[in-house]
């Protein structure tokens, strides 16, 4: 035991030992921990879009502050939707391209209840999401369910023809023309600086998407739902060793991803027209978001989302400078390959995205729950990594 003592002693690497206690220290200076590498990386592309404001007040003075706001509510309506599609990934493992459709069905249960039955916008928006749920429990049953274990390009290439079959329901019962909703018109608030914002398109879009990002966060980290599902997306075959029910965690999941698939379709609606192609066109800076954030991830999605929103609008003074100065024609419309640039560099340097990768286990309080509900079953302990889920 003595020479096992010995030996065990490096002090070429900085170790020393403490006298009187017995204890070895080490001098090494120690490396970044995940969590402090996490929060960086939570916090950089939040510091550069800071950098980019200052710089575009510097330069355009409110027409640059102006487009920071209509960042923050283009972005309010892709949180959503980035977050359901991120959830559901997260459980699933298949990119869900039905999720623009659901948004678009969302808007238009909306518009049935605000217009043709004439009652107002705010049923609506609560049945929206209830007949979204449902929708999404029976493409889980009818279809999804049964491909489960045929790997994602099966449930990927069903859920593009879900796509185009909800595509064209929706243009069979509402027609191909646009459609509005029927809320009273405001004029625009006038904000300190010159700046103006829409009380239903501006401020009630980013209140509504600044409450859900809240709520979701609320049920990931405070309900046993919640840390279910996080748990599950971390390691399904774990979470089922433990008791839960994964049947029913994935039936919560569609419920949840078609529900602010909804609520996302009706801000979009309350911003422009309400169309059988709005779900699609807003599908790719979705997608962005959900990428550029690590897919799978509920919170690098709503990270995702803030980023190519602002990145969006951010980029219009600019485009429109060049539109007029340098022969940019229609330069207003290059918005999304801004934001789609932008996700490129971000990858290049983080092709994981911003919250993805892989993470070890007890690194995450799904995996530390699913451990100590091991422990009090008398169960194994978790395997020696997991994927980073929700």
């Amino acid at each position: 035991m003595r020479r096992k003592a010995l030996l065990s002693v490096r002090p070429f690497h900085g170790q020393m030992r403490e006298r009187g206690r017995g204890r070895e220290t080490d001098a090494r200076p120690r490396s970044v921990t995940p969590r402090l590498r996490r929060t960086l990386g939570l916090l950089a592309p939040l510091l550069v879009l800071l950098g980019v404001l200052a710089v575009s007040v510097v330069l355009l003075g409110a027409k640059g502050s102006q487009s920071f706001i209509d960042g923050a509510v283009t972005a309010s309506v892709i949180i959503p939707g980035a977050i359901g599609l991120s959830l559901l990934y997260g459980i699933r493992k298949f990119a869900n391209f039905a999720h623009g459709e659901l948004m678009t069905l969302g808007a238009f249960v909306a518009y049935f209840v605000n217009v043709q039955l004439e009652q107002s916008i705010v049923l609506g928006f609560l049945t929206a999401p209830l007949v979204l749920a449902f929708v999404g429990i029976a493409l889980e049953w009818s279809i999804f369910s049964k491909l489960e274990g045929k790997g994602p390009v099966a449930a990927l290439v069903a859920s593009i023809g879900v796509s185009l079959i909800l595509q064209n329901l929706v243009a069979a019962l509402w027609g191909t023309d646009f459609k509005v909703y029927d809320v009273p018109l405001a004029d625009t608030i006038p904000l300190p600086g010159g700046h103006r914002i829409a009380p239903i398109k501006g401020l009630l879009t980013l209140a509504l998407g600044a409450t859900f990002v809240l709520s979701v966060h609320f049920l990931l980290t405070r309900t046993t739902l919640g840390k279910a599902m996080r748990a599950t997306s971390d390691n399904m075959e774990l979470a089922r060793t433990t008791g839960i029910r994964a049947r029913r965690v994935i039936l919560w999941t569609w419920v949840l991803s078609a529900a602010l698939a909804a609520v996302a379709g009706i801000l979009i609606g309350f911003s422009r027209d309400i169309r059988p192609t709005m779900g699609f066109d807003l599908l790719l800076l979705v997608f962005a978001a959900v990428i550029l954030g690590g897919i799978g991830s509920a919170y690098g999605a709503m990270l995702g989302g803030l980023v190519i929103g602002l990145a969006t609008e951010m980029s219009g003074p600019y485009l429109d400078w060049l539109d007029t100065n340098a022969g940019l024609v229609h330069g207003i419309a290059y918005k999304p390959v801004v934001a789609f640039l932008i996700m490129v560099l971000v990858l290049l340097v983080r092709p994981q995205g911003i919250l993805g990768g892989k993470r070890p286990a007890g690194g995450t309080g799904a995996v530390r729950w699913l451990r100590s509900r091991l422990v009090s079953r008398g169960g194994r302990s978790a395997p020696a990594g997991v994927d980073h889920g929700l």
